[in-house]
């Protein structure tokens, strides 16, 4: 348990809220809490998955039941559970709506479940352990990671190009240069190439870094 504590970041599969927060903050240069972690879930711009070790679970399309041995991820199309979840997040522990409610979750493979109980371990039927905790709600931080470019205003990109974009936009632009039989192109073009050739760039924000060094030239050239 401690070596996988110590994993770096990029090294972590699973994080806890607090871990994603101090991530978060980190990135955006600025404090955040896990409530602002509700927000994005309320927008429906970040998964939340429960894990509980060794938590039953049911499958509800077969009689079939299994132990919780990694996260699974919580459903949220039933409105009044996401609220109840999120709430979690801004330190409202949940409480069951009705007698022995559980949220909806998903495994990889889209199958649904819920968790059960034995009758031995069977809590009161509107005991918060049918819902999750703050500790056992995390996230993935592969979604974590596809998050952040949204955590950034246009203004922040204008102001402050990202390095690796920049020398990604200039080798994808040597490439087109070696390529192309055409002696020049719109600016409009080259974004729409440059975002064909690479997974990796922004159509939008290789048109405001072309724009940005169209104005850049227009500024150096003598009339």
């Amino acid at each position: 348990m401690r070596q996988h504590n110590a994993k770096s970041f990029h090294r972590r599969k699973w994080l806890s809220v607090d871990q994603a927060v101090t991530h978060l903050s980190a990135v955006v240069e600025e404090p955040l809490s896990s409530a602002d972690l509700a927000d994005l879930a309320d927008q429906y711009q970040l998964d939340l998955y429960w894990y509980r070790p060794g938590q039953q679970v049911a499958y509800l399309d077969r009689p079939e039941v299994s132990e919780l041995s990694g996260p699974l991820r919580l459903c949220a199309e039933n409105h009044s559970d996401w609220s109840a979840i999120t709430g979690i997040l801004r330190h409202r522990p949940a409480l069951p709506a009705y007698e022995q409610d559980t949220p909806l979750l998903e495994d990889e493979q889209g199958n649904r479940l819920r968790i059960i109980f034995d009758n031995r371990e069977r809590p009161e039927p509107f005991s918060a352990r049918w819902y999750p905790n703050y500790a056992e709600l995390v996230l993935k931080r592969r979604e974590l990671e596809q998050l952040e470019p949204r955590l950034f205003s246009p203004s922040d990109l204008d102001s402050e190009l990202e390095p690796h974009l920049l020398l990604n936009v200039i080798w994808q632009l040597e490439q087109l240069a070696l390529d192309s039989s055409q002696p020049r192109h719109s600016p409009e073009w080259l974004a729409d190439q440059l975002a064909r050739r690479s997974e990796a760039v922004d159509r939008t924000a290789v048109e405001r870094i072309l724009a940005a060094a169209e104005r850049e030239g227009a500024r150096g050239t003598p009339h």
